[in-house]
């Protein structure tokens, strides 16, 4: 909460002060506030929230506030289903806002809006300016001023006064007129009474009758419960009905109606399970004020949501009341289920009972750790026979009903893992705890092995390398033939010249001696 030390406004009538300067910035800014507080402090913020004419909210918190957020959701949701105007009207004009609130909307206790509006849901307002005097340093005789509407929008309103009539300057006035009861003058259509005498018709005397005084709600310091629930007619008042068809308004000060009452999150009337009479949900009888009869159904709580009968909290099969005492209690006709129960009869139990793992911890440890030195089920405070397996792991084909809990850790990755088992006994099906059975020999991740992993790894990568080797000979090869068997294609098409060359020239000479004879001597 803010303050201002400087300028703090009085209420009147002695509440709570109210720091003016804080009101003025939430409306600027259109800032709605919502204030979380707890059960001390909440009449104090209901004060504020009431001086506030800027749209507010009010929760209780549970004394450690941990439902904080659930409280200003459910504010919020109130908030901006909740429409008002709240006229900033000057000294001299009296603004009088009559919301016309249709289908499942309600007036507000303010009566100067609807709750229970819905999103694109429309919202009439009838709006009444009534200027008690004329300004008499204003050429214009004008006023201005504005219309809030919450966290919405600001709506300008411009009034141009005519303060003397035609009606006054043509000798109209019948005085003393029986239009305003013989004790008023009637003016332009109004009366104006005479001395001692007030009322719309002049119907009041204040020497005889009661004064309004007398119509104002020492509760709420209202009069009549406000301009939009009634009018005080000579010290009593006279209430105003609303226009919804069923919808009524009565009471010394018209403080009670039959539908401001309590509502369920389907925003209907006592759930539609009782009637509203001032305020509070009589169960006991029909949305329309009849007494119910005994085969009625029957409700109870501050909106009649909770049923009587706990006929929906029995369980088909075994007839008892959410599954028994122990499983959990019929609220409002549905099963509250205690811990580790859950379903709608609270017959579902997984983590409870004689099924609880956590249970068994210290006892499946000891065994675990024992079984070399040949340990007892008893020596390790088992309250219920516990054994090793024969072999590495539990034969859980042969157990029947049985139940895998949580792995204990052991050592370092490495786990114990145990069963329970059990079977169901009775008629409820209770689970009834047979024996604990651990493996002999621990859960642990097999390790790997580097060597084969990088023998692997170096093998892959010549692997790879000699199979690029021979996919490269294979092409060589392969391509070599084709150019080997074109190059005899082309030799074969060659047609070569037998000629001798004129180059050429034998390698050996010939000479004839003339004088030869062919005889030798």
């Amino acid at each position: 909460m803010w303050h201002d030390q400087q300028q703090v406004h009085a209420q009147p009538g002695g509440g709570l002060p109210l720091p003016r300067p804080a009101n003025d910035i939430l409306i600027k800014n259109k800032v709605i506030p919502i204030f979380a507080v707890t059960s001390g402090m909440q009449g104090l913020y209901d004060e504020l929230s009431s001086h506030l004419t800027q749209l507010s909210s009010v929760g209780k918190l549970s004394d450690n506030s941990d439902d904080v957020a659930t409280l200003i959701k459910k504010q919020l949701d109130s908030i901006i289903s909740t429409t008002k105007l709240n006229p900033q009207a000057p000294t001299g004009v009296t603004v009088t806002v009559t919301p016309r609130c249709s289908g499942d909307q309600a007036p507000i206790g303010t009566g100067n809006g609807c709750s229970g509006v819905k999103i694109d849901e429309e919202v009439k307002f009838d709006v009444l300016v009534m200027v008690d005097e004329c300004v008499a340093d204003s050429p214009t005789n004008a006023y201005s001023f504005n219309i809030e509407v919450p966290g919405i929008a600001t709506i300008p309103v411009e009034i141009e006064m005519i303060c003397a009539c035609d009606c006054e300057e043509d000798g109209s006035q019948i005085d003393s007129s029986t239009d305003c009861s013989n004790a008023g003058d009637l003016i332009c259509g109004s009366c104006q009474c005479h001395s001692g005498t007030y009322g719309d018709i002049c119907q009041c005397n204040q020497t005889t009758e009661v004064s309004s005084d007398a119509c104002i709600n020492p509760e709420t310091n209202s009069i009549c419960g406000g301009d939009n629930n009634g009018k005080c007619i000579c010290g009593q008042c006279e209430c105003i009905q609303p226009t919804r068809e069923g919808y009524m308004r009565w009471g010394q000060f018209c403080e009670c109606s039959n539908y401001e009452c309590p509502r369920n999150l389907d925003n209907a009337i006592c759930s539609n399970n009782g009637y509203c009479f001032c305020g509070d949900c009589d169960c006991n009888q029909t949305p329309n004020g009849s007494p119910k009869q005994s085969t009625d159904p029957q409700f109870n709580g501050t909106d009649c949501g909770c049923p009587v009968s706990k006929a929906d909290c029995i369980h088909p099969t075994t007839e008892l009341e959410c599954s028994g005492s122990s499983n959990g209690e019929c609220v409002c006709g549905v099963c509250n289920c205690k811990q580790d129960h859950y379903g709608e009869f609270c017959d579902i139990c997984q983590d409870c009972g004689p099924l609880n793992c956590t249970k068994y911890t210290d006892c499946v440890e000891c065994m675990f750790e024992g079984q070399d030195e040949g340990k007892t089920y008893k020596e390790c405070d088992c309250t219920v026979e516990t054994s090793m397996s024969n072999d590495e792991r539990v034969d859980t084909s042969k157990l029947g009903r049985h139940k895998q809990c949580t792995p204990i850790p052991v050592d370092e990755n490495c786990d114990i893992i145990f069963y329970l088992h059990y079977e169901d006994k009775g008629t409820t099906n209770q689970p009834v705890l047979l024996e604990i059975l651990i493996d002999r020999e621990p859960d642990c991740p097999t390790q790997p092995n580097i060597i084969a992993i990088v023998a692997g790894v170096i093998g892959g990568i010549l692997g790879v390398g000699i199979l690029l080797l021979i996919i490269w000979k294979i092409f060589t090869s392969i391509m070599d033939k084709r150019e080997y068997t074109k190059f005899l294609e082309e030799r074969s098409k060659a047609k070569w010249n037998t000629g001798l060359s004129p180059l050429y020239k034998e390698p050996t000479t010939k000479y004839t001696n003339p004088a030869y004879s062919g005889k030798l001597i």
